[in-house]
């Protein structure tokens, strides 16, 4: 069942009855009344209140799509965008499109109000309330092969990070290798994967989230999260979604010849925890380290408790600093 259209009526918070919900829907007051029923399922809380009809709990700020692809055609950006009201996952959806047609993958943005299975690293869950994170992924072809995409995710983070500055958003840090902190918790986080030849042409599909909206019944999550409206008030997801699909695409352009370097002073810079003792987790271990900063090539520099030097590179590992 299709229930944008009427999540797009009451998106204004306001009370509305079955009729005119009805007739603006071209439905019956029942038809109307068993969508509603359907709305809880996507996280979203319905009052019913005799004779003034049903509203949703809060308002909700929607992507304006006509507004992205405005934008995006404005800025002369190549990029070819697909929305979704709710979909499994954004990286999923570009996944299917490689394996069916691969040759097509390049320049592809892809935007959703909910994730029902949003995916971080290492097969982690990634929380989407409805409309209230910016979940979007791009598709790209990149002749050059993996080689040319090394330590990506990091600059994919320096970029986005410079974005959120430009929309009075500071004070971002970046953890390795993929996630971005603000006030102490987690704000977003990239997935990168690749797909095809990785030793020539090959598919990079990236996989941005931001938690945006602050929603009420938060789950029980295993660190602390923040959201974009609780340090700036008035945020438009659809002009942040524009302003990073323009910067993320330059990024993908240009990065198989300036590779990682011109973004390691300013990941440094941001580097949540540099100098501070973590530990390096992978599926079998936790070994305890005093962190550095990251090479040319994205490598995370740590020192062992020995004394002896080391470099981390992304794979399977996890970082946690020690509290």
């Amino acid at each position: 069942m299709n229930l944008y259209p009427l999540i797009k009526l009451l998106s204004n918070g306001q009370f509305q009855t079955g009729t005119q919900l009805g007739d603006a829907l071209g439905v019956s007051r029942t038809a109307v009344w068993k969508q509603v029923q359907q709305l809880p399922s996507l996280g979203l809380d319905v009052i019913t209140k005799k004779n003034d009809g049903y509203k949703l709990s809060e308002p909700l700020s929607l992507l304006d799509i006509d507004l992205i692809v405005t934008k995006l055609k404005q800025a002369h950006s190549p990029l070819v965008v697909s929305f979704f009201p709710s979909l499994d996952s954004t990286n999923l959806e570009l996944s299917r499109r490689i394996t069916k047609e691969p040759e097509l993958l390049d320049k592809q943005l892809v935007l959703v109000e909910k994730q029902t299975a949003g995916r971080g690293r290492r097969g982690r869950e990634w929380y989407s309330p409805y409309a209230s994170s910016l979940s979007i992924s791009f598709g790209f072809k990149v002749e050059g092969g993996a080689n040319v995409l090394q330590a990506l995710s990091l600059a994919v983070a320096v970029v986005t990070k410079r974005v959120l500055a430009k929309q009075g958003i500071k004070d971002i840090l970046l953890k390795w290798p993929n996630d971005l902190y603000l006030n102490n918790a987690k704000l977003g986080g990239i997935l990168i994967e690749l797909k095809g030849d990785l030793a020539g042409p090959c598919n990079v599909i990236i996989g941005l989230g931001i938690n945006v909206f602050r929603t009420k019944n938060l789950p029980n999550l295993d660190q602390p999260i923040v959201f974009l409206n609780d340090v700036k008030e008035n945020i438009c997801r659809s002009v942040l979604a524009v302003e990073i699909a323009l910067a993320i695409d330059e990024l993908v352009t240009n990065y198989p010849i300036t590779g990682f370097k011109p973004f390691q002073d300013e990941w440094n810079e941001a580097h949540i925890w540099k100098n501070q003792n973590a530990h390096i987790i992978t599926s079998n271990e936790s070994v305890a380290v005093t962190l550095g900063g990251v090479n040319e090539i994205g490598e995370l520099q740590v020192t062992y408790s020995d004394g002896s030097a080391g470099l981390i590179n992304a794979g399977e590992v996890s970082v946690r600093a020690v509290k």
